[in-house]
């Protein structure tokens, strides 16, 4: 083999190699680090990965468009929902989150679908609903499976528990893997975090 032919064999190599995906500010495209913040735009409810610089230009002004999410997640053993009161809910899932929309000036019912997010016009009374950070904060609740668990968590949290059940599902009842996939969340959801 020639040494040309080494070269070229050798940029083969390096260019097919599998390289860490590259995240991206969705507002100044920027690349980002693994661990990085995101902002809400409180219009469209979307939420955008973002470089810290968009963070401190658009994530700090108050009752603007956009809202910091300041990632969080904590069980809660002080909430609890009968089975009666849940099912007078009317909700057709066991796994939901309130959040309180700043837009409409309430506490919304929202739970994951395979079409994706969906908002139910229920309202749920408990005080921790109280001192939720609008649009960034939710209490989510998994009655899966025969669980009672209860989070306050960030939205972000709520949006990867939607996507992970839209990417997973599978037939009419979504699968043995979306259920899986829902155990491993709620389980990484109750791991420690230094930065919690």
């Amino acid at each position: 083999m020639t040494t040309a032919s080494a070269r070229a064999f050798a940029a083969l190599r390096d260019f097919a190699r599998e390289r860490p995906p590259i995240e991206w500010c969705d507002l100044c495209a920027t690349a980002l680090a693994k661990r990085h913040e995101h902002l809400l735009d409180t219009q469209t409810r979307r939420l955008q990965c973002a470089c810290p610089a968009c963070v401190c230009l658009l994530g700090e002004t108050q009752g603007g468009r956009w809202a910091l999410v300041r990632h969080g997640v904590q069980r809660r053993s002080d909430v609890h929902l009968s089975d009666e009161a849940w099912q007078a809910l009317g909700l057709p899932v066991d796994l939901a989150f309130y959040v309180h929309r700043s837009s409409i000036g309430r506490i919304v019912a929202l739970y994951p679908s395979p079409a994706g997010l969906v908002e139910a016009g229920v309202e749920l009374v408990t005080p921790v609903l109280a001192g939720l950070r609008p649009d960034v904060e939710a209490l989510l609740v998994n009655r899966t499976a025969g669980r009672r668990d209860y989070y306050l968590v960030s939205i972000d949290e709520c949006y990867r528990l939607v996507g992970l059940l839209r990417r997973h599902w599978s037939g009419f009842s979504g699968g043995t893997e979306v259920r899986e996939r829902i155990d491993e969340f709620f389980a990484d959801l109750d791991v420690p975090r230094p930065d919690a």
